[in-house]
């Protein structure tokens, strides 16, 4: 590189970065003045700005809560009951769409005539519905469609379906750690040997070694110490308790975000699996390689890589349309806040903690992701 060029090439990063700071300057003034009106027009009306009401007492219940909340509590941990909720239902969907996405992908591509066209009715069927209305369709369902506590369907022993709810065995903590650490161990065992060909037992890896010993020490602890045992149900006419128990919100709001979001996953897949080039697929059944060995060391392992950035897109687009819960009555992060907001008339901070919780949510679940297919899965 010549000196002549080497001065054009420090000049034009020289302007680069002064056209950055210039905007970044304008955008910072452009954010000051705007904060600044609004917070004198919201004095001139009375209205107080902070968040110093997050830790003065919110004075309602939620309906259901993963964390203790009650009214007695300030808002601050109202809005934390509403997050655990949040990811309650957004995690359990999240692993059911994708479910949903692979099998409606697979029956869609299919050799049977049956699968195909099931599968493609649900797709276009779902996709063509607005979420907003198939949420009210699953709480209808789950409200006006079972029968009442004191008929409640008890299709096997311990599992109870009514209108409020389904209550069901739930294991004691050091139970379902165990059962979690199984899981997780078996999770990481499939993805393991889908990796390595197979020979996962042969060469496991730290963490599919760290996840067996969590599982073996938890199950023995809990099977030693008597522990490994479940709360069951009991049914009243007039209520059932004991158990686990899932409401009709949440249902509704589960099933909901399931179903339509996996149409979207099964089209990203088809479509990937669809762009595998014929002549791969040919040379791995010249290589006398079964349908089932195409599917696993061809074609899957491109289309999955195909179609990771749009099943990225949907988990996300599914984490935001769980705010929708407030629509049938569940009590995730934006139903606690609108009740916040209607209270103390703190809007625009509220409003920004919403924006803050979810930005933050989707760019660690696209780091995490992304950190998984860049060292695990490719």
């Amino acid at each position: 590189m010549s000196a002549r060029d080497g001065a054009v090439k420090h000049q034009h990063r020289a302007v680069t970065v002064l056209v950055q700071l210039v905007v970044l300057t304008a955008v910072v003034i452009a954010v000051w003045y705007f904060g600044h009106v609004i917070n004198e027009r919201l004095t001139q009306k009375g209205i107080n700005t902070g968040f110093g009401f997050l830790w003065t007492r919110a004075g309602f219940d939620l309906s259901e809560s993963m964390i203790a909340f009650s009214g007695d509590k300030p808002y601050a941990y109202a809005l934390l009951a509403g997050f655990s909720n949040t990811l309650k239902v957004a995690l359990c969907a999240i692993v059911f769409s994708v479910l949903i996405g692979v099998l409606a992908a697979l029956a869609q591509l299919s050799k049977f005539g049956l699968a195909r066209r099931i599968a493609k009715v649900y797709v276009s069927t779902i996709r063509n519905t607005p979420l907003l209305l198939q949420l009210f369709f699953w709480f209808a369902v789950f409200t006006y469609g079972l029968p009442v506590v004191r008929e409640a369907l008890e299709p096997v022993p311990g599992l109870f379906i009514s209108n409020r709810g389904i209550n069901f065995p739930w294991p004691t903590p050091f139970a379902l750690m165990a059962i979690v650490a199984i899981f997780c161990t078996a999770v990481a065992l499939i993805l393991r040997s889908v990796r390595t060909g197979g020979t996962a037992l042969k060469n496991p890896g730290a963490l599919l070694i760290l996840l067996s010993l969590i599982a073996f020490v938890s199950t023995a602890y809990a099977l030693w110490s008597g522990q490994m045992t479940f709360e069951w149900p009991t049914a009243s006419k007039f209520s059932i308790g004991g158990g686990g128990h899932f409401s009709p919100e949440f249902m509704s709001m589960f099933i909901g975000l399931s179903v339509y979001t996996g149409t979207y996953i099964a089209e990203a897949i088809r479509g990937a699996v669809q762009s595998i080039a014929q002549g791969q697929i040919a040379a791995g059944y010249a290589l006398g390689l079964t349908h089932f060995g195409v599917l696993r060391y061809i074609v899957m392992p491109q289309a999955f890589r195909i179609a990771m950035p749009a099943v990225v897109s949907e988990l996300l687009n599914l984490m935001k349309n769980s705010s929708l819960g407030v629509a049938v009555g569940y009590p995730e992060l934006v139903s606690a806040g609108n009740t916040a907001m209607n209270q103390t008339g703190q809007a625009i901070e509220l409003i920004s903690i919403f924006m803050l919780v979810y930005v933050t949510v989707n760019i660690i679940t696209t780091r995490v992701i992304g950190l998984w297919e860049k060292h695990y899965v490719w």
